[in-house]
């Protein structure tokens, strides 16, 4: 008689648990019988972690975030600006209306080859009782589809996991549609940056040149504001131009390329790295952070040119070089090249017979 009586408890607790969860999660999408108005919106974005955004066509990008901010594909940091926009936008992205019944079915066919899918994780309980989470990990909380903008331009049409009707979403006060900020091609996310680092916060500068070995310079630290300077056999240059040295130094708070290489053969990445390379830059901060980049020529012709000389032949000594643009790589990543210009870094690419005082 026990036995069965515990048995009977156990199993209107389960049926009590199961009608309490059946109703927390109603009251998240109704509220007397009308959906919320922000039943897409995820309000506390400051404890997002991961951000999934695919086409219909298996094109994707995951912003994952870090200890030191965003990273597009866990690898390549991620644009502060655009990461900014795009939680704003999941903050606040509001529901308009549901779809009148005679459009469902047309809207759901058209949403069915022209959506973008949005996951967004957090790390988050399973459910709260009276304010105590329970199971809290990384879980994804929302997982919505945003489709093509409305007629007039202002809104989207959406559908959420989860929710049995097509619906339209807006941001209140915002003049146009969402789908910009929801973009699936990771160079979009992409940082620019290459060096960010003041002046002040420089420990080190080492400038290897490829191309004529006696110019490659070595600059160190001793005070604020106060470098030495060395040349390419370690030897202390007493006298040297203070201006120009400080102002090359001081331009390295804001350096960053042009365009991401996306559309190069692998074969002809991999001449440019073989062949063309002319300097690398290693800077460290007073940290002891290193950042690093490798300069590459750019071909005239490339990279059409460079897409015909991959059965391992090496470059035509008379083919020119670009005088505009050259490639280049932070890091070591051989796998992300990128487009630079050459006068957005006339002072890193002077020599070092460009710092000496002139003899009179």
């Amino acid at each position: 008689m026990k036995k069965k009586t515990i048995v009977i408890i156990l199993g209107c607790l389960l049926l009590i648990g199961c009608l309490f969860l059946i109703l927390v999660k109603t009251n998240v999408i109704r509220i007397g019988g009308q959906p919320k108005s922000d039943l897409f919106a995820v309000k506390d974005t400051n404890n997002i972690t991961k951000v999934f955004i695919a086409d219909m066509n298996g094109e994707y990008t995951l912003l994952v975030r870090k200890d030191d901010g965003w990273y597009v594909q866990d690898s390549v940091k991620a644009m502060p600006q655009k990461i900014e926009e795009l939680l704003t936008t999941i903050h606040n992205v509001t529901l308009q209306q549901t779809v009148a019944k005679t459009a469902q079915s047309n809207i759901n066919k058209m949403m069915s080859v022209n959506a973008i899918k949005v996951e967004i994780y957090q790390n988050a309980p399973k459910f709260t009782i009276f304010g105590i989470p329970f199971f809290k990990k990384e879980r994804n909380v929302k997982t919505y589809y945003m489709g093509p903008a409305t007629m007039d331009n202002m809104a989207n049409f959406a559908i959420l996991e989860g929710f049995d009707e097509p619906c339209i979403v807006y941001i209140p006060g915002f003049r146009g549609f969402l789908t910009p900020y929801y973009s699936f091609k990771p160079v979009d996310w992409y940082n620019c940056d290459l060096f960010s680092t003041k002046i002040t916060r420089i420990q080190s500068l080492q400038v290897e040149d490829f191309e004529n070995h006696e110019e490659s310079y070595y600059v160190e630290k001793v005070g604020p504001r106060f470098f030495s300077l060395y040349n390419v056999h370690n030897e202390l240059i007493p006298d040297y131009d203070t201006v120009k040295l400080l102002d090359m130094l001081a331009e390295y708070r804001d350096k960053n390329y042009e365009i991401f290489i996306s559309n190069m053969s692998e074969g002809a990445k991999d001449s440019i790295i073989k062949y063309n390379h002319f300097k690398t830059i290693t800077l460290t901060d007073v940290d002891g952070n290193k950042t690093t980049l490798d300069m590459y020529r750019k071909l005239e012709l490339d990279p059409y040119y460079l897409d015909a000389i991959v059965g391992g032949m090496e470059r035509a000594d008379e083919e020119p070089y670009n005088r505009d643009k050259f490639y280049a790589v932070l890091n070591g990543n051989t796998k992300n090249l990128v487009q630079c210009q050459y006068y957005h870094f006339d002072r890193q690419n002077q020599p070092l017979s460009y710092f000496l005082k002139k003899q009179q």
